[in-house]
């Protein structure tokens, strides 16, 4: 009672709640004044706040070569000082106010929005006027703009999907600046002066070729002669002229790769797309519901993608792969974008994609299918303004690009749209002779340092070795303290982080318990370099810790699964936990490297790592079946069978064979389960070891109408192994695909030091990278066919939900 008596008390305060009523923008009072500032003003009254947006019509599109990035290098200085609000009281008054704040700088626009409780609208009419027109720049503040925008900079180059749609985005387009990264190139960043950038502030911060949105809680009569106060004394001056070159005419399909230090094959494909104003954007919103799903036509909300949705026509194909449509003044694009394992073949992603979009230029969708997609959009262009936040940046941003008809009217627009609408704009915008195909794969970056050595200072093939035995920039170091118990470190030279894990007999409560090492327990902390002590100590602390009871398999499909498969290997579970082994990775002095474990660990008794047991395959294949009465939306299918240690060389080859059968969406099992019969959406194959005994496992969630043919689909793929052997073909891609995980795999200090672990675990030691080939070199198309019959004989097991 008294929590309901409290939300009354509340919605009181608000005043009456109203029943729901979504944000009209066509109610937006829209005037400007005498110096040409454009004012508009949506009056809402459902909260007692207020949003303030200032949009300037000028962004990454108005640079020039040379000076990239100056108009994101303004929007930093802009938000520092102007004349009435110095070192940064603007922002501080906003927080101090109970508001919060932002700003972005993009192509076409920069914008600066806040929102406050109503009576804020004063202060922030008087903080966006002093920024139209009394920006202080100080030569001091340029030094340390440049480096946080360049810190920035790094930080979405961090990102390959963001690095790779910068290059396809540059390939796309060939003369428009649209081209260009908003953010600009690091040389031209570097070299910005205070005269670049208060010329770009002269030239584009006028009454002129801004817009100035306000929307919530206000009168908005008041609320004009607020804006008249505050904006109609700055002096009027012509605005920039926006002048493009235009983009000549594609003739053919365009491609760019990348190769890096990256885990996965990144991919964006980019197709033309309609300007904001264009008749053909509502066509087009439909379109991309149809081909991944959308998130409407708010640019600060679509979160550079959408993922493809269930039901969607390219579902299914990468397992992120996303879609993305913004808005712009002019032609952009339209990016299809995801992620592959190393060993997927990228052509036939791309042939898969081209064919199913082909289906929708050819076909135009059913009546059903077009009736759903309206919905769909309809949903996500209500969702676009939900806020008296994005109401005002939606009026801002939209007015900035001359879009604003388009954008009061887009709900009817998009009502009206035929099925044929949808083929056309399909047919004109997704040729595949428009396209523009990026890739960033894993491999060796050339720096642009290198491209200048001389010829005497290249390094000789024997001098280059392969290229790859070192991946990370120093091999791990190997210690063992006076207990005996064996510390690991490798250095991370891309962080100043680190991460430390203590591998247990056992788990430990509250601690994990990775699936892939059954049975036994890690114990992880991460944090900062000089946090090293600390750390060690948290971890010495959990080592004390009793063993965790025994999970019980609980009811969802997948944990019963993995429920039935720690009962197929038939795990004891120890009384106590001891130490076998310390991993570090990432930055501490190496001189701490041993002491500091020594101080906290050293008076741990270890245990050693148990050596293998001979390998007997199981006597014969057998099922095993589980139900549960809860209405699941699917079950579960699993297979698991004791495999050899998987260092060894016969392990070597069963892994091989696992990535011949599934890996993922891909392998035999893979394309003939989802690719050919969507019997499912995802396979997971894993190699699980304790380094006493070892197991080949495999997963997947599966409808209930399906599972019967899931599981007959898996008996006839394991049947096929022997009937239809792999071929060398698929033997050379396995080994391929387990080198270059091995390099591309970890990159982070949670991944490397998980594969420190995972060395130990396998081996009792840790192996380089060209051991590793050597292994793989060793093993012959004999042993992959030897250990195909002990590889059939595993546990099949179900979990059905119900009907």
């Amino acid at each position: 009672m008294l929590k309901r008596l409290a939300t009354f008390a509340i919605l009181a305060a608000l005043g009456a709640a109203p029943a729901f009523a979504k944000l009209d923008l066509s109610r937006a009072d829209i005037s400007r004044l005498p110096n040409g500032l454009t004012v508009m003003i949506l009056e809402d009254h459902t909260f007692p706040v207020v949003s303030v947006q200032a949009l300037y019509m000028s962004g990454g599109r108005d640079e020039v070569a040379g000076k990239t990035g100056l108009a994101h290098f303004l929007e930093h200085l802009a938000f520092r000082a102007s004349k009435y609000f110095p070192n940064g009281a603007a922002t501080e008054a906003i927080y101090d106010g109970g508001g919060e704040w932002h700003g972005y700088t993009w192509i076409d626009q920069t914008t600066y929005f806040a929102t406050m409780p109503r009576d804020g609208l004063d202060l922030l009419l008087r903080i966006e006027a002093d920024r139209m027109a009394r920006v202080t720049i100080d030569p001091a503040a340029i030094a340390a703009e440049k480096g946080a925008v360049i810190t920035e900079m790094h930080g979405y180059e961090n990102d390959p999907a963001s690095v790779l749609l910068d290059v396809v985005t540059a390939t796309a387009f060939q003369a428009h600046p649209y081209r260009n990264n908003t953010i600009g190139y690091e040389s031209d960043v570097e070299a910005l002066t205070l005269d670049d950038a208060r010329a770009f502030y002269d030239q584009h911060y006028v009454p002129a070729n801004a817009v100035l949105a306000i929307a919530g809680d206000v009168d908005p009569t008041a609320a004009k002669a607020l804006v008249a106060r505050y904006f109609q004394a700055i002096p009027a001056r012509s605005a920039p002229t926006h002048r493009s070159t235009a983009e000549p005419q594609q003739l053919g399909e365009r491609q760019t790769l990348l190769s890096g230090p990256v885990s996965r094959q990144y991919f964006t494909i980019a197709y033309p797309a309609p300007a904001a104003s264009n008749a053909d954007v509502p066509p087009f919103l439909l379109l991309q519901q149809l081909v991944g799903g959308g998130s409407g036509l708010n640019f600060r909300q679509n979160d550079w993608g959408t993922a493809a949705e269930a039901g969607s026509l390219l579902h299914g194909v990468a397992g992120d792969l996303a879609t993305w449509f913004t808005p712009s003044a002019d032609r952009y694009i339209f990016t299809i974008r995801g992620s592959l394992d190393p060993g997927t073949d990228r052509a036939s992603i791309l042939a898969e994609i081209a064919r199913r979009l082909e289906s929708l230029r050819q076909r135009p969708p059913s009546p059903e299918q077009l009736a759903e997609a309206k919905r769909n959009v309809l949903r996500q262009l209500e969702a676009d303004v939900e806020t008296t936040e994005d109401a005002a940046h939606q009026l801002a941003f939209m007015a900035g690009i001359g879009a604003y008809d388009m954008l009061v009217h887009l709900a009817d627009r998009v009502q009206a749209v035929s099925a044929e609408d949808i083929r056309r704009v399909a047919t004109a915008y997704l040729d595949p002779m428009l396209r523009t195909v990026g890739w960033y794969v894993p491999g060796k970056a050339t720096h642009q340092d290198d491209l200048g050595a001389s010829a005497a200072a290249a390094p000789t093939p024997q001098q280059a070795g392969s290229g790859t035995d070192e991946i990370a920039a120093s091999p791990p170091a190997v210690r063992e303290l006076h207990s005996g118990l064996p510390v690991v470190f490798l250095p991370n030279p891309r962080t100043d982080g680190l991460t430390v894990k203590l591998l247990m007999t056992a788990p430990v409560e509250g601690e994990s318990s990775p699936a892939e090492l059954p049975g036994l327990g890690l114990i992880e902390r991460s944090g900062s370099r000089d946090q090293f002590a600390d750390l060690i100590a948290k971890v010495r602390t959990a080592a004390n810790l009793p063993v965790a009871a025994a999970e019980v398999g609980g009811n969802d499909p997948d944990e019963m699964l993995e429920g039935m498969i720690a009962s197929a290997m038939r795990l004891q579970r120890p009384a106590t936990a001891l130490p076998l082994m310390l991993a570090v990775s990432g930055s501490v002095e190496p001189a701490l490297v041993t002491p500091e474990p020594e101080r906290a660990l050293g008076g741990l008794a270890p245990a050693k790592m148990p050596r293998p047991i001979p390998f007997t395959p199981q006597g014969r294949a057998a099922e095993s079946v589980m139900t549960t009465d809860l209405p699941f939306a699917q079950g579960a299918v699993g297979y698991v069978v004791p495999a050899p240690p998987p260092a060894s060389r016969e392990g070597l080859a069963w892994r091989m064979l696992l990535y011949v059968l599934a890996h993922d969406y891909s392998g035999r099992l893979g394309r003939s389960a989802i690719a050919d019969k969507g019997l499912t959406y995802f396979i997971d194959g894993s190699y699980r070891t304790n380094g006493r005994s070892s197991w080949i496992c495999i997963k997947s969630g599966v409808d209930s109408d399906k599972a019967d043919a899931f599981v007959e689909e898996l008996r006839r793929q394991l049947a096929f192994l022997a009937s239809q052997p792999p071929t060398d073909a698929e033997i050379d891609a396995a080994r391929r695909h387990i080198l270059g995980r091995d390099i591309s795999a970890a990159q982070s200090n949670d991944e490397l030091a998980d594969r420190l672990v995972r060395q130990f675990v396998e081996s009792g030691a840790i192996r380089s990278h060209s051991q590793l080939e050597a292994a793989l070199g060793t093993v012959t198309r004999r042993d992959i066919l030897s250990a195909i019959d002990a590889f059939r004989r595993g546990t099949l097991l179900r979990v059905d939900a119900k009907r």
